[in-house]
């Protein structure tokens, strides 16, 4: 067994043993640069910039190592991030517009489906177990959940910062949890998740599955991946080209609830699978969602994005899975 020394080694070494690997040790030493040296640093590079003044102002506001996260995928990977010649700015600073686009359609919809599990919670267990239900450790099949959930409401409710928390504890002083309709409403979409991943497999969890169209267990992983998606877009992190690599949901197989037609490879690792996730979530809790018709609009405004990138098909217009349960109409709430 090798163990990793938890001591850095000597500034002498020139390398660090960790497990079985030689760790080649390397400072980070590129020094700051001006707004002027990246504007020539970028032109070094065969980026095209037709209005200084302009990339300046990007620049400044938005930052070199923001915005070089839109212009990677089309650069070199040879070491030299060299640029092809005709690339431009402006195409990066779209690059850029679209992705926060698009960030804003995501959190819309995934804002409609972390409210309605949220009532579901309430609504299906509380008819049943009462408003505290949540408190009840026999409803849990991961105790552990139990202990972290209502650790974090409490550490919630001991100091409230919200109105109806305040005025329930002013009020009801017997009391020292919130009851689940209040409790729900100050749980993020992870903690939400992390609670219906962590209660058994009782009627009142396989209900809210079957109001989203799937089994428990699948739709556990789905709300994980959401989960993750929506912290991208909580911290406007780049998302339109980005591997979703951190967890990956189950994609059903059964045929009651599998998507239509032949999924690309890694499906449940791009934004196209999101998108197909999100609007499955939404065809069963609110069919008459712009969503995809949002998003088909957004790629119209910019057709200059490469939807490979995004993980779609080329022939994505006429297999997509939305295409199968799209129905255009007036937005309900």
């Amino acid at each position: 067994m090798y163990i990793c020394n938890i001591n850095p080694p000597h500034a002498s070494d020139s390398s660090a043993i960790c497990g079985a690997f030689f760790l080649p040790k390397m400072k980070y030493e590129k020094p700051p640069l001006t707004i002027k040296e990246q504007i020539e640093l970028l032109r070094e590079r065969q980026l095209i910039i037709e209005n200084d003044d302009r990339a300046s102002k990007y620049l400044k506001n938005i930052g070199y190592y923001r915005l070089s996260g839109y212009m990677y995928h089309l650069q070199s990977n040879d070491g030299k991030h060299n640029f092809d010649g005709s690339t431009t700015f402006d195409q990066i600073v779209l690059n850029y517009h679209f992705d926060k686009k698009l960030r804003s359609i995501f959190s819309e919809y995934l804002e409609r489906i972390e409210v309605c599990l949220r009532a579901k919670l309430t609504n299906y267990f509380s008819l049943n177990h009462g408003f505290f239900w949540y408190c009840d450790d026999e409803l849990y099949v991961d105790k552990t959940v139990h202990t972290s959930i209502n650790e974090e409401i409490a550490s919630i409710y001991n100091e409230p910062q919200e109105r109806f928390l305040k005025s329930f504890k002013a009020k009801y002083t017997l009391e020292i949890m919130p009851p689940s309709n209040m409790a729900m409403e100050v749980l993020t979409l992870g903690k939400l998740t992390n609670l219906f991943r962590g209660l058994a497999n009782k009627e009142e969890k396989q209900n809210i599955a079957s109001d989203f169209g799937l089994p428990p267990t699948v739709l556990s992983t789905w709300f994980i991946f959401l989960s993750i998606i929506r912290n991208i877009c909580a911290h406007h992190g780049r998302l339109w080209n980005r591997k979703l690599t951190a967890y990956k949901p189950t994609i059903p197989n059964r045929k009651k609830f599998k998507f239509p037609g032949e999924l690309p490879a890694n499906f449940n690792q791009t934004v196209y699978g999101a998108i197909s996730i999100i609007d499955r979530l939404l065809s069963n809790t609110n069919s008459t969602n712009n969503f995809t018709k949002k998003i088909e609009d957004l790629l119209n405004e910019f057709p200059h994005i490469n939807t490979h990138y995004m993980g779609f098909p080329a022939d994505w217009k006429d297999v997509a899975p939305w295409l199968e349960i799209i129905e255009e109409g007036t937005e309900d709430s």
